[in-house]
């Protein structure tokens, strides 16, 4: 047993130095760092003075939050941490430790013990399914290859540790060895893959907007490419007869309207063009420049709604949001902020103001002077 406790603190004192050196500026990076500590105490725990060992059995607790919480921060720009989800996954961490002293010293049974422990027990189960089915569900957004496997890689091998070390430690099926061997394996695991995918886990953050200088208001053209110089001018000099014709498909499709489909996904869009979903990706991702598949359809249907604010300005915002592919008015708020930076109402008031004040201006230079 200590062998295996020694192998694994040393593979997780490794991650832990790799973890610090390459993510700690980033917020999903300090969050890993937390998972390594919280795996550390797993592995230790049988090992804690009686006395000490409620900080680690806290600490191993919180793993199925922290994995949760990881998942949402990769892949998802704005986590809905405020959900019954997030809910579940606090309670998850929160109940237990707040209720050990008492259940431990026999001061509270019945329900209690039901409330403070096993319940927390089935949303930790809960928690990491949640956790695992977002990531499989999200992973192909990603239009960036090394990126997206690294990430599908990782967690799912967090997942799993994190739901196996959950189900052994409440169920009681495990020997104080396997904990050794779980934090171990799945150590070496996610050490291969920042050796064999490096620049895509450096870059684990969800955020993914195109890069360069975002596009100016006008014509939709101008919405529908905007591409990081760089490397889409590079792409496009290197670009086959194949890529071009598929880069030709899909603004043509798109020009059609095809982006205001409601529940669109990188698959529906493949099928569409009766293009294989890989040269999708690859389109969009180096002609184009974007590297996530929900930012491209959002700013495609922002700007849209962006001439219909101006164009149409009795128009219920409403109205504009569903037509363009929304199918609320909060998550479109949310993505016309996101590309903006201002509020659809802010938004279409400051372009009718300034459209009002240029027809003053030129009503007055057009007014006749009076004779001197």
């Amino acid at each position: 047993m200590l062998t295996l406790t020694g192998f694994g603190l040393g593979c997780l004192a490794s991650l832990f130095m790799i973890s610090w050196r390459d993510l700690r500026h980033l917020l999903v990076g300090k969050l890993f760092l937390l998972i390594i500590v919280a795996a550390s105490a797993y592995l230790t725990d049988p090992l804690v003075p009686s006395g000490w060992r409620w900080i680690t059995s806290d600490l191993q607790t919180a793993l199925p939050l922290l994995f949760w919480l990881m998942c949402q921060l990769i892949f998802a720009p704005r986590p809905k941490l405020l959900s019954p989800w997030g809910a579940m996954a606090l309670y998850s961490f929160l109940a237990p430790a707040l209720s050990r002293p008492f259940i431990e010293s026999g001061v509270w049974t019945g329900w209690a013990v039901y409330l403070g422990w096993n319940l927390g027990q089935w949303f930790e189960y809960i928690v990491v399914l949640h956790g695992v089915a977002h990531v499989i569900r999200h992973w192909r957004d990603d239009l960036v290859e090394t990126r997206r496997t690294a990430r599908l890689a990782l967690l799912l091998i967090l997942g799993s540790a994190v739901g196996v070390a959950t189900i052994s430690l409440n169920f009681g099926i495990y020997h104080d060895a396997s904990r050794g061997l779980i934090v171990s394996l799945a150590s070496l695991a996610i050490l291969f893959c920042i050796a064999t995918a490096r620049p895509g886990l450096l870059e684990l953050s969800a955020i993914a907007m195109p890069e360069g200088p975002p596009a100016q208001p006008g014509s939709f053209e101008s919405h529908s490419q905007v591409p990081a110089p760089a490397a889409a001018q590079q792409a496009r000099l290197s670009s086959t007869p194949t890529e071009d014709n598929d880069a030709r498909q899909l603004q043509s499709l798109m020009q059609d309207g095809f982006f205001r489909q409601e529940k669109l996904t990188l698959a529906k869009l493949a099928d569409a063009l009766k293009i294989p979903e890989y040269r999708v990706r690859k389109v969009i991702n180096q002609t184009l420049g974007y590297r996530n598949f929900n930012d491209y359809i959002n700013q495609l249907r922002i700007a849209e709604a962006r001439d219909r604010l101006v164009q149409t300005p009795e128009e219920p915002i409403l109205n504009i949001s569903l037509d363009v592919g929304y199918r609320t008015l909060s998550s479109f708020n949310r993505a016309f902020r996101d590309c903006t930076g201002t509020t659809p109402t802010a938004f279409r008031e400051q372009k009718l103001a300034n459209r009002s004040c240029a027809n003053n201006e030129i009503s007055l230079f057009n007014q006749p002077r009076s004779p001197t």
